[in-house]
């Protein structure tokens, strides 16, 4: 039997799931990994390029920064989708897009996996959709990220792609409510932890005192304003506990109590990899606030360095902090709540404990990103045995 090929269409912030996934995938069938990149997308959790001045399709093995991929990934099986002009409606974008139609003509793939919905710049990609399956990791868009532009996109994906992934059961139904989409084409799939991270170098410690810690990109929908609430009495009962705030993005809340009181640490930038790993690594536990939420790529970076992780009991979270195993839940935008769970966490053992068991129950088995990519080439067969039964019949 033809061996399955696979074109895999994704973006710099997704690599760190991306590669583990696509390591597992590539023992069995052959994968094509196209990562696109703007100037304003260049930097990943495991990627800094510096673009080429020329738009285009480009082998990895033209941008040294890359070579970092080959303990994952056969580097010309790996190509950058080079967009050097930010705005979409630029012509180059569209003309790269005509491109990659030509391109995956030509190289007969079996499956067109992405895994963000296309920008109207590509939609000339929508004329192989046939073949087109997408990894939906936010099903039900945030409530910070819902613009015109954005719900227009999603619009076209939802109207366009025949087959959607997601990445929890909690969201399965709403989503196949929301969109009218029959549920023979929604698939399930999952997460595991970023397995990058074990291996990676670690920056200096960013505090020498005890921390909780909060990492990822600003919005309103992360409730880090709950989160600063429920630290000041604890930090009045407990004056060496910090807080620790880290993460790009513009505060939508007031942080000026906070950042004048020197146990509320803010880095409002960009975390290097190797900064995220000091960060978590020398945490008690990371904290999830979360208003609204889908899956956590903070919580599967947490439990690759065996940290446990306070989450809100909302979206698909509690699939993935199992309560009282992994860490702790608390109710929705509740800073009393959060403030217990924190002082529950930083009593002696109880985060420790917490982290012997995610290094157990992750090592392997059902939780592992080969048990993952197993169950994601079943979801490629069902999808082409269809397809194929489709072309027959008419």
């Amino acid at each position: 039997m033809k061996q399955r090929k696979i074109a895999y269409i994704s973006e710099t912030v997704l690599t760190d799931c991306d590669l583990p996934l696509l390591h597992e995938l590539s023992k069995e069938v052959v994968v094509d990994y196209y990562i696109v990149v703007t100037n304003n997308s260049r930097q990943g959790t495991l990627i800094d390029l510096t673009l080429k001045e020329k738009g285009g399709i480009y082998r990895a093995t033209e941008y040294p920064e890359l070579k970092v991929l080959e303990k994952w990934m056969d580097l010309n099986h790996v190509f950058v989708v080079n967009k050097p002009v930010n705005h979409f409606w630029e012509w180059i974008n569209f003309a790269i897009a005509w491109k990659g139609v030509q391109l995956f003509k030509k190289q007969h793939y079996d499956i067109i996996h992405l895994t963000w919905p296309l920008r109207y710049c590509s939609f000339a990609l929508y004329l192989l959709r046939k073949k087109m399956v997408i990894t939906m990791h936010d099903p039900i868009p945030h409530s910070s990220q819902m613009t015109f532009i954005k719900n227009f996109h999603r619009f076209c994906c939802i109207r366009f792609t025949p087959d959607f992934i997601l990445l929890n059961k909690t969201q399965k139904a709403p989503f196949i409510k929301a969109y009218g989409i029959s549920e023979s084409r929604v698939h399930l799939s999952r997460l595991s932890i970023y397995t990058h991270l074990k291996e990676s170098a670690s920056a200096p410690r960013f505090c020498s005192n005890p921390y909780i810690l909060f990492i990822g990109s600003i919005h309103s929908h992360k409730g880090i304003e709950y989160l600063c609430e429920a630290m000041e009495p604890i930090i009045n009962d407990l004056p060496d506990m910090h807080v620790i705030i880290a993460g790009k993005g513009q505060f939508y809340f007031d942080i000026s109590r906070y950042e004048k009181n020197p146990n509320y640490m803010f880095i409002n930038r960009y975390i290097s990899n190797e900064e995220l790993v000091s960060l978590i690594s020398n945490s008690i536990a990371v904290v999830c606030p979360y208003i609204d939420a889908t899956q956590s790529g903070v919580i599967m970076s947490a439990f690759a360095l065996n940290k446990p992780v306070i989450a809100t009991n909302v979206g698909a979270l509690p699939e993935t902090v199992e309560d009282g195993r992994y860490g702790l839940l608390v109710p929705l935008k509740d800073s009393k709540a959060l403030e217990r769970a924190i002082r529950q966490i930083i009593q002696p053992g109880i985060a420790q404990q917490m982290s012997e068991n995610i290094a157990h129950d992750y090592s392997a088995g059902v939780h592992s990103w080969s048990s993952i990519a197993s169950g994601m080439l079943d979801i490629y067969d069902t999808i082409i045995n269809r397809r194929k039964t489709h072309d027959k019949t008419h």
